[in-house]
């Protein structure tokens, strides 16, 4: 990776008119394939059932068929929030799902508007995570849920010929300040939190963590004794690519205090 040109490229993609370009081509996961959308939706059902919920999704990109699936399913509402609008003409008008966009800092919901959010590889993309979560918090009901999977590994080299195993987690190898140099406005930004850092923030905005999945670089692993500059991680953090975790919003009871989850 030629550093100078991916600060170039990075100072280019802050002028609206290129990035508007750059985003005719961009990829954003899910695509709106009938099978992926099917799994994504089922993925989330696992966890939590759609009928009689007010649904948020954060960072749909160009599918709001997941949350349409919902709606034919019985949920009540479904929203959908991006800080970039990726909507073909076709998909302005999903039936039954609202779409809005927003700054990446603040909800656009009243609080305690929503039972369910939803998000499909986005978190990885937040550049304040902190704050999203704290959203998240403020705009669930008591007992309602957050389920996303977070995709921990460098964007940028995902689907490269020939693969690059050495590179799944290359995003770690830059001081902060340098990396944000380098990707803050590019789609292939992350902001390198780690499984046990998203844990620690979730648990930290009061959300209680139901059930977390996890899936492993095997060739993280395996290379993991030449890659110096994960050595400063956990060997879970280290190896870890992929999070799905289901926390909760707490009840709590008029005197405040946290009820026991069954």
């Amino acid at each position: 990776m030629w550093i100078p040109l991916e600060i170039a490229q990075n100072l280019l993609m802050g002028f609206e008119p290129i990035a508007t370009l750059a985003r005719r081509r961009h990829s954003t996961g899910v695509n709106a394939d009938p099978i992926k959308v099917r799994e994504v939706f089922e993925r989330y059902g696992r966890f939590s059932p759609v009928s009689g919920k007010d649904i948020l999704e954060i960072g749909p990109g160009h599918t709001l068929e997941v949350l349409a699936q919902a709606k034919v399913d019985g949920a009540i509402s479904c929203t959908a929030i991006d800080i970039v609008d990726y909507r073909s003409s076709d998909q302005a008008g999903c039936e039954g799902v609202k779409f809005m966009r927003y700054d990446g800092r603040t909800i656009p919901l009243a609080s305690a508007s929503c039972d369910l959010i939803w998000s499909h590889t986005a978190f990885e993309h937040l550049r304040f995570p902190g704050q999203t979560v704290k959203e998240c918090f403020r705009v669930l009901r008591p007992g309602g849920s957050l389920i996303a999977l977070i995709d921990l590994g460098d964007h940028a080299w995902y689907g490269t010929v020939p693969p690059r195993p050495d590179k799944v987690f290359d995003c770690l190898r830059y001081p902060e300040w340098l990396w944000n140099l380098m990707r803050w406005n590019r789609s292939s930004y992350v902001n390198r939190l780690r499984q046990s850092e998203w844990l620690d923030l979730l648990g930290r905005e009061g959300f209680f963590i139901r059930e977390k999945e996890t899936a492993v670089s095997e060739e993280t692993v395996r290379l993991l004794p030449s890659l110096r500059y994960l050595h400063k991680y956990c060997q879970e953090d280290a190896v870890t690519s992929l999070l799905t975790v289901c926390c909760d919003k707490p009840h709590t009871s008029a005197a405040g205090v946290v009820q026991q989850w069954p």
